[in-house]
């Protein structure tokens, strides 16, 4: 019996496992925010890279503050057990939980509107489609992906996040490296001519309030902190989740400097389609569907969330679940009402909407965090460990 514990709590401690255990939130966090941050590259051209050599400071920014909010939510949730948004939210701000939702589901049918409009976009660019037939695609795709069955939407969005990582490195490397001359030139001039009035400053707070569109994000992790045994183990799945979330942004910047400040790029709805336009006609093929399998992805995890979300609420007011038919009625409605924002533009929803959601979503979760979670940053306290005997 001993030595089957002794094996069993070595088998805990080891290394690999540990590691492993510490990455899980981390990559639950990337998992969800790649696509609806990184895939198009529009988002880190408004958020950043606008202010072209002095630009960096937006990326360390994002590293910086993303860790320590990151740190916090982990932390929080471990030692309260809060290991779904709605025990979050309640411990945040009690019984003002409801504007959570008020501000999710609004700005998540605004991301679908993005993701609409990118797909709009690049199916009109690589294969001549009208942009509303791109637009009709992706939502009658995401439409039968969802209800397809939870099994089905797991596999593919596995599959889509992987093939996107992958690709997206690809990408970087393959415009970073053909464009190194004007990259440097670039960073050495700080040339910033674009945003003529802009500071290091200015970048790094935007960046800072970027991060706010992490809380839509956070949600799906809760579930993953189970893994987290102590306020160190809070503390490095923090720095992991901090620098795997930048590591695509700037490998986005780098291959956008390459450009700067061209309009044919900066002012484009999917600047990644322009930078590969030099590139083989089959990279822009890959990248498309790649690309649009990932907004396929991105789209279902955000109308699952919005159904969970008003069933949730249903049951607050001590209403049924909602029945097969009503789920139907309001994923429709949340893919129509996306394709009919996409109207607006990739450009303007991004630059608008993703600012005012980012906003409000720190006011409403952030400004809360940090005011009941700043005492786990001081040292010494309690360490509580949250999952008991629980194997990881």
């Amino acid at each position: 019996m001993s030595d089957a514990l002794e094996m069993t709590t070595a088998k805990r401690r080891s290394p690999l496992r540990v590691l492993s255990r510490l990455l899980i939130p981390a990559l639950m966090f990337q998992a969800v925010a790649h696509g609806g941050a990184y895939a198009t590259g529009r988002e880190v051209i408004e958020f950043g890279a606008v202010y072209g050599g002095l630009g960096w400071t937006a990326g360390v920014a994002m590293a910086a503050t993303g860790t320590l909010l990151a740190y916090l939510v982990y932390e929080t949730a471990r030692r309260w057990r809060l290991f779904d948004y709605r025990a979050m939210t309640q411990h945040l701000i009690g019984r003002w939980y409801w504007l959570f939702d008020l501000i999710y589901i609004p700005f998540a049918i605004a991301i679908i509107a993005v993701l609409s409009s990118a797909a709009g976009n690049m199916l009109l660019d690589t294969l001549s489609l009208p942009y509303w037939g791109g637009v009709s695609v992706i939502i009658v795709v995401t439409a039968v992906v969802v209800f397809a069955g939870a099994g089905f939407v797991e596999r593919f969005n596995s599959v889509g996040t992987v093939a996107l990582m992958c690709a997206y490195a690809a990408f970087s490397i393959l415009v970073i490296t053909t464009h190194v001359e004007q990259i440097d030139s670039v960073l050495a001039g700080n040339d910033h001519s674009l945003k003529p009035h802009g500071t290091l400053l200015d970048a790094a707070l935007l960046g800072a309030v970027y991060v706010g569109l992490g809380f839509v994000v956070y949600p799906s992790t809760l579930m993953t902190v189970r893994h987290l045994h102590t306020r160190r183990d809070s503390a490095v799945s923090a720095i992991f989740t901090g620098a795997l979330y930048v590591v695509p942004w700037f490998l986005a910047y780098f291959a956008l400097m390459g450009f700067y400040p061209a309009g044919s790029v900066f002012d484009a709805p999917v600047p990644w389609l322009e930078m590969l336009r030099d590139q083989p006609r089959w990279v822009t093929v890959v990248y498309g569907v790649v690309v649009g399998w990932t907004l396929v992805a991105a789209s279902v995890g955000l109308v699952q969330s919005i159904v969970q979300r008003v069933d949730s609420n249903l049951a607050d007011l001590g209403r049924s679940t909602m029945k097969p038919s009503m789920r139907v009625g309001i994923t429709a409605a949340a893919l129509l009402f996306g394709a009919l924002l996409s109207a607006i533009g990739i450009v303007d929803l991004i630059a608008v909407g993703y600012m005012i959601g980012a906003i409000a979503l720190i006011v409403v979760f952030g400004i809360p965090l940090f005011i009941k979670g700043a005492r786990y940053l001081m040292p010494g306290g309690p360490d509580r460990v949250t999952v008991g005997e629980e194997l990881s």
